[in-house]
């Protein structure tokens, strides 16, 4: 029976005793016992060790302290801690064996106040307690958040001189680590009598586990030189470091590696787990395939990993060709590598298809149930845009499961991600319906939401539930609410909010800066910007310093400008694409091109974003020759154009006119696969249009595969600019056909080419049809053009009326349009009235002094023309000049 005990064959020590019981071979004796009930223990039987103390009882050993002793060891680890107890108050006599075991018990099972009672009456009783009595304290104090219990362990300690035992000290630094208490630890373990490989896996391990992962390969190092051989959980410990620390630590996990051939560790399957997380973590995925596919044992675990780091690299492929072998080999995939393939599906991008077949394997496997997994599948038909798909999942599940609160946080983000607002509310309510738990995840999402939509209302309501929930000392959600008020205009009660939350991270300032942005406070959110680095110690972010740009952009002052750029370049900010785009804006914005240039060259210029942006400026500010030179350098250092890219380039070309120039854009977005985007289509159109080549615009506008709204009024447009009225009037109404409906925008289109036309019937049939069929009310745009076209045609007093009669204000450019119209026709009588109109509008503007002016001369009422003149000299008031761009042949 001992031998069978020695090889770990418990089960062959209970079936030898119980073949003895039955042939009463020998009578069992008190080191038999001690035999069973450690077996016993082994195998965590409850009905096991009744027998056993059955037994005990029957041949009268119930009175030997160290079967009784073993005996209360052997029902703690059955988890029977009551019948250990009674056992242990029945015993006559009890040594400090006894109460360690029974203290033990409660430890184990987290019996923390009986624990503490035990040691107390332990010390009552006058027992002298042992070093294995205060570890085994100190196991009870690690499920304790007070560390002052663990420290008076520690004192106590000290007063008996017991720091002398090594056993003792290394509980000490395992409970110091577990509280992370790091310079305790690292002060008991330099004052250490003596130190074992206990001590230093005990620091190795508290490094790794509190994020000081260099230091735990700093103290491997160190452990060798104190001539101890480091066993095998110093080199798992080791390697749990290197993955922690990633693609620096490679050569470390290397060294590693070979020491477990150079001290012939045994490479079971655990430690060939942990050096295949380790070569993942490391970014070598090449050496953990080769590792893996020569492990000689693989379990689930190693699986997990190798497909996980298939993820992380961003290969999809490799994972889920991983996963589809383990279909083949394994019976039972676990929910952790569907949770991984899942993800792989995500990145790939695949279509909704392949997200179904992941889903039948997901049912096949019994995983339906399965929070996580339901949460991942949901998140992938979300990114489908299948979110119908999503809620069926998460309805499947909610019969099952009635609190699923992370899936229905999932459902929550796919909504806010698709813009479903109602459906969004509706869940919500669902969810507080069936009693399903809110953490701070929903009500951010739920805030999110109201904060996406300006509903200000709802907001108010979800706000009134953390604070009956007490969510409101959650800094994250406190924060999404400083969101919400500053986007809905309500920046008084996010200010509110913010100064009466506990603790306030990057986060919560950068909302408030930019609030104060967004509501026209920029003064303010540029003290915010320096409070949260003398108030709070914190040092601004990337979106900090755009707020604080966006603020400066809006001030104008030289001395922060020059501020917020050197402080960017010295922390280094301006290598960020977002601060680099923020500062181009805002040097130009003050025509600072020089400054702009030497951001553009210190940022990082390996996406195209920043090029656009360089671009663009360029050309908004009219510098064409500029933003041309800037994209063909770009087109240097193989940055390929995007769309903007290709819009900036098409806006360049609308503004010389060239032809050209337009051709050989059209030409790169062939090139690049561009010809496919709505965007670039209905642009390029709109630039022939405008170059004159009206039979391009045409044919580009007829091969469109998905035509919008802007894409009719582009085409409409251009057979307005050319006169074309019948022809605009024509694609009108097959756009209506085409179950598109006409915008504001549509009808000004159509109104100015009826006035380029001179076609005042249709003029009237398109204010009709704006107004009555589509009911859109015409604005100032619209009847400066009807005004415009009535008065080509001579029609100055029908004008007058439609003016006067109008229901809306007309605005000073359909009064001044009238003018013109007078001026053309000779009716100095409407213009004079006209003119009163205009300049009890606009008493300061030149043009039409200059145009009534004009009007006298021409009616021979010098006179008055000059008194007109001579009243625009005295104001001062000058006349803009015109401008024309004509394309430069050479």
């Amino acid at each position: 029976m001992r031998e069978r005990f020695r090889e770990g064959d418990h089960l062959g020590v209970i079936s030898l005793f119980i073949q003895m019981h039955k042939e009463r071979a020998v009578k069992p004796e008190r080191p038999l016992f001690l035999l069973l009930l450690k077996a016993s223990a082994g195998f965590s039987s409850n009905r096991l060790g009744i027998s056993l103390h059955s037994q005990i009882l029957k041949f009268g050993l119930q009175a030997d302290v160290f079967i009784t002793t073993a005996l209360v060891d052997m029902l703690c680890k059955c988890s029977d801690i009551e019948a250990a107890r009674k056992v242990f108050d029945e015993m006559p006599v009890r040594d400090v064996a006894a109460w360690n075991a029974m203290l033990s018990g409660y430890a184990k099972h987290g019996y923390v106040d009986q624990a503490l009672s035990l040691f107390r009456e332990m010390g009552c009783c006058g027992v002298e307690r042992n070093s294995l009595t205060l570890s085994v304290l100190l196991q009870v104090c690690s499920g304790v958040p007070d560390e002052r219990l663990g420290r008076c362990v520690h004192a106590y300690a000290y007063r008996h001189a017991w720091l002398a035992d090594t056993f003792l000290c290394n509980s000490l630094l395992v409970y110091y680590n577990h509280c992370g208490c790091l310079f305790a630890s690292e002060c008991l373990f330099e004052s250490m009598v003596a130190r074992d490989i206990v001590s230093w896996n005990a620091m190795m391990s508290g490094y790794t586990k509190n994020g000081f992962a260099w230091r735990a390969l700093e103290a491997c190092g160190l452990l060798r030189e104190e001539g101890l051989a480091p066993d095998l959980v110093s080199v798992e410990t080791a390697l749990q470091a290197c993955a922690q620390i990633g693609e620096e630590a490679i050569h470390d996990g290397e060294m590693i590696h070979a020491l477990l051939f150079k001290f012939g560790f045994l490479m079971d399957v655990y430690v060939d787990n942990c050096l295949l997380h380790m070569y993942c973590k490391c970014g070598k995925m090449e050496t953990a395939q080769y590792l893996f596919d020569r492990m000689d044992t693989r379990n689930i675990v190693s699986s997990n990993i190798i497909v996980h780091g298939y993820i992380q690299i961003n290969e999809p492929k490799k994972a889920m060709a991983i996963i589809r072998q383990l279909c083949f080999v394994e019976a039972q995939i676990s929910s952790e590598v569907l949770v991984d393939a899942l993800q792989a599906v995500k990145l790939s991008a695949s279509r909704v298809e392949f997200v179904m077949c992941m889903h039948c394997l997901v049912i096949k496997m019994g995983c339906d149930s399965d929070v996580f997994v339901s949460s991942s599948l949901i998140d992938v038909y979300g990114v489908c845009g299948e979110a119908e798909f999503a809620r069926s999942c998460l309805d499947y599940l909610v019969e099952e499961r009635k609190n699923a609160t992370v899936c229905y946080n999932t459902m929550l983000s796919v909504y806010l991600h698709h813009g479903y607002f109602s459906e969004a509310v509706e869940l919500l309510g669902l969810m507080h319906h069936n009693g399903c738990s809110m953490d701070s995840i929903t009500l951010v999402n739920a805030v999110s939401i109201c904060a996406r939509h300006l509903d200000l209302k709802l907001g108010r309501v979800i706000h009134g539930y953390i604070l009956r929930s007490r969510f409101v000392s959650d800094i994250f959600v406190s924060t999404s609410l400083i969101e919400l008020y500053s986007k809905c205009g309500h920046l008084r009660s996010a200010c509110r909010l913010f100064s009466q939350m506990p603790f306030r991270n990057i986060v919560s300032w950068n909302s408030l800066i930019h609030g104060c942005v967004e509501n026209g406070f920029p003064g303010v959110s540029l003290k915010l910007f320096f409070h949260m680095q003398l108030q709070d110690g914190l040092m601004p972010d990337s979106t900090s310093v755009v707020g604080a740009v966006e603020s400066i952009r809006l001030r104008g002052y030289e001395s922060e400008r020059k501020y917020i750029h050197d402080f960017a370049v010295q922390s280094g900010l301006v290598k960020d694409e977002y601060v680099a785009n923020a500062l181009i804006t805002m040097h130009a914005r003050f025509h600072d091109f020089e400054k702009a240039r030497l951001v553009f060259d210190k940022a990082c210029k390996d996406r195209t974003i920043i090029w656009n942006t360089f671009i663009s400026e360029y050309t908004y500010h009219g510098l064409l020759d500029n933003a041309v030179s800037v994209f063909y350098l770009m087109r240097r250092e193989n940055i390929s154009p995007d769309s903007v890219t290709i819009l900036c380039l098409l806006r360049i070309c609308a503004c010389l006119g060239s032809l050209s120039c337009t051709n050989w854009v059209h030409a790169l977005i062939c090139k690049n696969g561009h010809d496919s985007d709505t965007h670039v289509e209905t642009s390029l159109l709109d630039v022939y249009a405008k170059c004159g080549d009206l039979h391009i615009a045409r044919l580009l506008f007829d091969k469109m595969n998905s035509k919008t709204v802007i894409s009719w009024n582009s085409m409409i447009q251009a057979y307005g600019i050319h006169g074309n009225v019948e022809e605009a009037s024509n694609l009108f109404s097959q756009m209506q056909r085409s179950g598109f409906f006409p915008t504001i925008v549509t009808f000004l289109i159509l109104i100015s080419a009826c006035s380029h036309a001179g076609d005042v019937e249709k003029g009237w049939q398109y204010i009709g049809l704006m107004t009555q069929a589509y009911s859109l009310s015409p604005g100032r745009e619209h009847l400066s053009s009807f005004i415009d076209l009535l008065g080509r045609r001579g029609l100055i007093k029908e004008a007058y009326e439609f003016l006067e009669n109008v229901p809306v204000n007309a605005g000073i450019s359909a009064w001044g349009a009238l003018i013109g119209a007078c001026r053309a026709q000779g009716n100095l009588k409407v213009g004079l009235a006209a003119a009163e109109k205009v300049f009890d509008m606009d008493p300061l503007h030149c043009g039409y002094y200059t145009l009534l002016s004009n009007m006298f001369m021409e009616a021979g009422r010098c006179i008055d023309a000059f008194r007109i003149r001579s009243k625009v000299e005295s104001m001062q008031l000058k006349k803009e000049k015109g401008r024309s761009m004509v394309e430069n042949i050479l």
